[in-house]
């Protein structure tokens, strides 16, 4: 087999975890794992772990966005992002199942207890969260800018009206310019 980023550097077995397998690039120190090798390995591998936060300094990961060939059957396999706070991604094989991980990205999971989950990545719930992760962080990003200082008043009166028992009321009366006028909400009269 092939490294999928080096594409002539051939592929080694070693053993990334006790009772997983995998096959490492000795150039790039990426990882391919068989869908039956990750099976077998979560299989024994017991109760999944609670995710955790990341340590205080990060670990450096190789993260090689190009498009990659399967080392087994040879089709380009699908990016995912990971989310949960990572910044990379992850390759898999539409066709054999199987996982590349590129130099880091597996010690990187482990670390946050991700590595039981992998399975889940690749799967439209877990995609669906990462997408409302990501427009959250631009909306909050673009927010931070347009608002500057004003920001963290603001999402502190959003949580307070959202709380309150008049939330209704109070909505009603910010929306209305001119809150004493006859044309006042009826949700006013009780």
């Amino acid at each position: 087999m092939k490294c999928p980023v080096c594409k002539t550097a051939s592929l080694k077995y070693v053993s990334l975890e006790s009772q997983i397998e995998s096959s490492q690039c000795s150039n790039c120190d990426g990882h391919w794992i068989s869908a039956s090798s990750y099976w077998n390995w979560l299989d024994e591998h017991g109760e999944r772990l609670p995710e955790k936060e990341p340590d205080s300094t990060p670990i450096e990961i190789s993260d090689v966005q190009r498009a990659k060939l399967c080392p087994e059957c040879r089709r380009i396999m699908l990016r995912y992002k990971v989310g949960h706070g990572t910044t990379f991604g992850l390759d898999q094989c539409g066709s054999c199942q199987g996982f590349w991980f590129d130099k880091n990205e597996w010690e990187a999971l482990k670390e946050r207890n991700l590595h039981d989950e992998v399975h889940l990545i690749f799967s439209a719930p877990w995609q669906s969260e990462v997408r409302k992760g990501q427009a959250r962080q631009f909306l909050d990003s673009m927010y931070t800018e347009r608002f500057e200082g004003d920001y963290e008043r603001l999402k502190q009166l959003k949580e307070w009206i959202g709380s309150h028992p008049e939330k209704e009321l109070i909505l009603d009366y910010l929306a209305n310019p001119e809150p004493y006028s006859k044309g006042a909400p009826s949700s006013a009269i009780k």
